[in-house]
């Protein structure tokens, strides 16, 4: 009869499940307060693992919870592997700790995985500088205190340097693709009415800030819109952009993310993608266009 399971599993060479999730408690202990850690240590205690990491992956979801850490009190983007030499002297271990940054920041523990692109834009980090790319009429206010017109096509300037913007438009129209974003520029043309403005994907915390100035200094009567991908990844980047638009008391509507104005294009979503996609349109708050969006990708 077994009556010392932890002798047996010293004496195999081995950890109980009860002694590998307690040390990885220990590793984790600095960021106990995290709801996403305990709900990690929860599933190891249930035998259960998360996306195939069990109780000895602590010290990578350490080393990730460390890059959240170091980001949240970054005042801009950072280059991913700038960051990486800096905190572990290593260029490419944050790009190694992806699934875990992953997991620690998704909507839940068994959320689709994202694209490396969409994880490390979420927090801040790009593989290399992002420019804040403008197109239309007006100009930016930057924070020496100099007005940026925005001649044509278009204008970059870094993202922390905005902090407002000077002219009438009668909308704002943000675009996930660059491609489609330099399309936009071009069509703006002599049109004087509106402002494009490139999301460089899923935009990061200082796109925001930009973008929240921005709005805040655009006429009450302006609309705001937003046009991405139909699928996953464009419905959670306009969700993202909503958060932002709201943190600046302004609605964000769709534009040309109504799958039915485009007839019969795309390849068919799985039923797992389509749930995703009309929950993060409920997220950006078009409740209408949830209640009707196309289970196609494109």
């Amino acid at each position: 009869m077994l009556k010392d399971l932890d002798r047996l599993a010293a004496y195999l060479g081995r950890s109980t499940v009860n002694a590998s999730v307690a040390q990885a408690g220990n590793v984790l202990a600095p960021w106990s307060m995290s709801g996403r850690v305990e709900e990690l240590l929860d599933c190891w205690r249930r035998l259960k693992q998360v996306r195939s990491l069990g109780p000895n992956s602590a010290a990578d979801f350490a080393d990730a919870l460390r890059v959240l850490d170091a980001m949240a009190v970054a005042s801009e983007d950072r280059v991913v592997r700038q960051l990486s030499v800096q905190l572990f002297r290593d260029s490419k271990r944050i790009e190694a700790l992806c699934k875990h940054l992953d997991l620690l920041t998704s909507e839940a523990l068994n959320a689709p995985a994202r694209h490396w692109s969409e994880v490390f834009g979420a927090i801040g980090l790009s593989k290399e500088p992002q420019p804040f790319l403008v197109s239309g009429i007006g100009a930016l206010r930057l924070a020496d205190g100099i007005d940026c017109p925005i001649v044509r096509p278009f204008v970059g300037v870094a993202n922390t340097a905005v902090h407002g913007y000077s002219g009438t438009p009668a909308w704002l129209l943000s675009i996930e693709n660059l491609t489609t974003f330099h399309q936009a520029a071009r069509a703006l043309g002599d049109t004087r009415q509106g402002i494009v403005i490139y999301t460089a994907g899923m935009p990061s915390p200082s796109w925001g800030r930009a973008y929240s100035h921005i709005l805040s200094s655009l006429p009450t009567d302006a609309s705001v819109y937003h046009w991405g991908d139909h699928d996953e990844g464009g419905f959670r980047i306009a969700a993202r952009v909503a958060q932002f638009a709201a943190a600046a008391e302004r609605h964000l509507k769709p534009w040309s993310m109504d799958a039915s104005q485009w007839g019969k294009i795309g390849e068919p979503a799985k039923s797992d993608q389509h749930r995703s996609m009309v929950k993060s349109a409920e997220r950006a708050g078009w409740i209408e266009l949830a209640s009707r969006i196309s289970p196609m990708l494109f």
